[in-house]
């Protein structure tokens, strides 16, 4: 069970935690709750007016207060060795200069918006932005209820940030046009802030281009989808080293590798050159199309002086046709060695974490080393990695895989 402090839990958004923590209490469990104001709510945990009165020891502290509070919330968590979520919004250069200081001595969890699907949202907005261009002029509408003080709001900053990151031109923000009496340039990304009633949260991204417009929106309902994502921060850095992490990192490493594939009755083939040749590869694959063979993982070595190797995958039942073809190459005298393997089976894990998280090859092919089950060929992208095994370790690798990426 992962014990929490909650830091603001007399505010919409700590009580919303505090809720959450109550409803999976077999998971988690409010331990203590500070608030410098004295509130109504009835709370299980004991509730402090300052951090400093805690007595609890607890594994994560949450928080949703305000700016102001950063450093003393910080403070607090370096002197107890303790992760801190930090769901505040607002956050100006100040805070956030602390919050990175602090993340090299403790794990430390900072977003501008809880909710995962604000984080696919920022994908989108990428996708969208880097597929558009500059024919297409950026504006940003964020609603939110009339008691939110931050203007605009962190979520708004996000989506503006994530769209200049990936822009050849320098964006200018533009935060309302009530002053700017001029016209709209081509490097601008407008962001406008609106507030009233009990809206939770929402967010329209829109890409205006010439007789037309894309929008990309997210609208909360709740507070408890960013209660949610904060207590899956929370579980997510109990036991992580020191370090800024971010929804991206939790996203990940939940489906770094998501999906397993395998594909029986593979074989593989190396071939080696006995010299160092630019039309090499073409001889082989050439000679192979011939024969009509196709041909799956391609893996080339790094030449050197002397040879340049080539490996590649195909269905086993296609193996004689390609030696015919590569030993025909050596009999019309291309220098060359030829070494295959069948009776294989050919494994693809896939996840589109794999992007944001290192280490995913490393805990894959070191599993595999620890059961003994060597690997003939891989090949690697973004989100997958590919790899042969001898058909008889295909169950075992199968097992092991499944296991250690927590793939059901």
């Amino acid at each position: 069970m992962i014990s929490v402090i909650i830091n603001g839990i007399c505010g919409q958004m700590g009580r919303a935690v505090y809720a959450a923590v109550q409803a999976q209490s077999g998971a988690f469990s409010a331990v203590a709750g500070v608030d410098p104001t004295d509130c109504s709510a009835s709370f299980a945990c004991p509730v402090y007016h300052k951090l400093e009165d805690i007595q609890e020891q607890a594994d994560v502290l949450i928080d949703f207060s305000i700016p102001a509070t950063t450093p003393e919330i910080l403070r607090f968590a370096l002197e107890r060795k303790m992760p801190a979520v930090i769901g505040t919004t607002g956050l100006g250069e100040r805070e956030l200069k602390l919050i990175r200081s602090a993340s090299d001595q403790i794990p430390v969890f900072q977003t501008g918006n809880m909710s995962l699907g604000v984080n696919l949202q920022l994908e989108l907005v990428q996708l969208a932005a880097s597929t558009l261009g500059t024919n297409f002029d950026v504006e940003i509408i964020e609603t939110h209820h009339r008691k939110k003080v931050d203007s605009p709001s962190g979520t708004a900053l996000m989506l503006a940030n994530a769209i200049a990151s990936i822009s050849p031109e320098e964006e200018e923000f533009v935060y309302g046009r009530h002053e700017k009496n001029k016209r709209r340039t081509d490097t601008e990304i407008g962001i406008h802030s609106v507030r009233g009633g009990t809206v939770v949260g929402e967010h329209q991204v829109q890409f205006i281009g010439n007789d037309e417009i894309l929008e990309i929106n997210h609208r909360a309902f709740s507070k408890q989808v960013f209660a949610q994502g904060a207590l899956r921060a929370a579980k997510f850095l109990v036991g992580k080293q020191n370090g800024l992490y971010n929804m991206k990192n939790v996203v990940s490493e939940h489906d770094a590798a998501s999906r397993l594939i395998s594909l029986e009755d593979q074989a593989v083939v190396v071939v080696r050159s006995f010299a160092k040749e630019d039309a090499f590869a073409s001889r082989v694959f050439d000679a192979i199309a011939e024969r009509g063979v196709f041909v799956d993982m391609i893996a080339c070595s790094e030449p050197d002086e002397q040879s340049l190797s080539i490996g590649f995958s195909l269905n086993e039942p296609d193996l004689t046709e390609a030696m015919n073809a590569l030993n025909e190459l050596t009999r019309n005298g291309y220098g060359c060695t030829i070494r295959a393997r069948g009776d294989l089976t050919k494994f693809t894990l896939e996840g589109r974490g794999m992007a944001l998280q290192h280490g995913v090859a490393s805990q894959l092919f070191s599993v595999l080393r620890k059961a003994g089950i060597h690997v003939w060929l891989i090949t690697t992208s973004e989100t997958r990695i590919e790899f042969c095994v001898d058909a008889v370790n295909a169950i075992l690798a199968s097992e092991e895989i499944k296991q250690q990426f927590k793939i059901g």
